[in-house]
């Protein structure tokens, strides 16, 4: 008999909805109910994984269905675009093997695809000891996964690929020629835009430039140089004077944006990220996030607007355990959802 796992946070089991305005605890560990169907995972956020456990977190109603039938470690996955099957490899006797579920079939099971031919040690980074991410195409023909770390890069220096049409893995004379299969081509003419018509050139960066003083301010502006734009910054308290800002997103109504603040630099540029009214009047810093630690924390915005991110980095903290936290659309606060490294939103058909 299939079967899912509501967790819960009520004490008599029984599913409890509660605004994400008015609950401001964490969600840690959970009761479960054991049901014989499963739910509508469509009605679900996000998800996020433990080990071979499967997560579903609605945000609504602050409670999860853990999805049990895998019993391999999930190590990378990623969704098929638009759609509800899921892709991921696991690490199974040291060897990395590529499977998928179809949480949108009435009896998601499993199914195995095909051996990468890796080890697992293959895909591991050495900068953090995470794997590398999957890959898919935004036909959602082609899968990939890199491998061979090196630190002349930081990074993987090879990837294969794989045709989920053809049940084959993609052969090539040059190896650069395997990344075109993920890479999404954008005219040079064409200004990259998002749903609200705001555009990435309506932010700009001023101040250390045109102050010669070594105390010189430098801040994060939303509109045009030609007329003074709205300061987003100007309200934050930071560790150190940024050296530059980082775009990052912006709400799906346009009034919110997401952006990263370069305090200084090692391999890799390191700060906070910080979310910012386009009207200037809130500004906050979201502690213990960092723009390039294991690859920067996972995001994703809510269509009411509500911004998800992992709180992934506080330095100097003994037992510090990564978490999902929501920053409220009408809120000024972020609020704990449940402790993991990364998540990923569900597509919207």
């Amino acid at each position: 008999m299939s079967c899912v796992v509501f967790s819960c946070k009520s004490d008599n089991n029984e599913k409890k909805a509660a605004s994400l305005e008015t609950v401001n605890d964490t969600i840690v560990e959970v009761d479960s109910i054991v049901v014989d169907s499963f739910p509508n995972f469509s009605d679900y956020d996000f998800v996020y994984f433990r080990g071979s456990k499967i997560c579903f977190f609605s945000v609504a109603d602050m409670d999860s269905a853990v999805y049990e039938k895998e019993n391999d470690e999930i190590v990378n996955y990623v969704f098929k675009p638009g759609t509800l099957m899921l892709y991921y490899s696991v690490c199974r006797d040291s060897t990395m093997v590529l499977k998928c579920i179809d949480f949108a079939s009435e009896n998601p099971a499993p199914q195995e695809i095909v051996s990468w031919g890796l080890a697992c040690n293959d895909c591991i980074t050495e900068t953090y000891g995470t794997y590398s991410a999957l890959s898919m195409s935004n036909d959602g023909r082609y899968v990939g996964v890199n491998y061979d770390f090196s630190w002349d890069g930081y990074w993987f220096t090879k990837i294969k690929v794989y045709d989920l049409e053809a049940n084959k893995f993609v052969k090539a004379k040059n190896e650069e020629s395997l990344y075109d299969y993920f890479n999404v081509s954008v005219d040079d003419d064409e200004e990259e835009e998002d749903n609200v018509g705001i555009t990435y050139n309506s932010f700009y960066e001023a101040g250390s430039d045109d102050d010669e003083s070594e105390e010189s301010s430098y801040n994060y502006y939303y509109g045009s140089k030609d007329i003074v734009g709205i300061c987003l910054t100007d309200k934050m308290k930071f560790e150190s004077t940024p050296e530059e800002f980082d775009f990052s997103g912006i709400s799906p109504k346009g009034d919110r944006v997401v952006f990263g603040a370069v305090l200084g630099w090692g391999d890799f540029p390191h700060g906070p990220y910080c979310i910012a009214s386009l009207d200037g009047k809130m500004q906050v810093v979201l502690d213990g996030t960092d723009l390039s630690y294991d690859d920067g924390p996972s995001m994703g915005w809510l269509d009411d607007g509500t911004f998800l991110y992992v709180c992934n980095f506080m330095e100097n903290v003994e037992g510090f355990v990564p978490t999902i936290m929501a920053f409220p659309a009408d809120g000024r606060k972020p609020v704990e959802l449940a402790k993991a490294t990364e998540f990923i939103m569900l597509p919207k058909e």
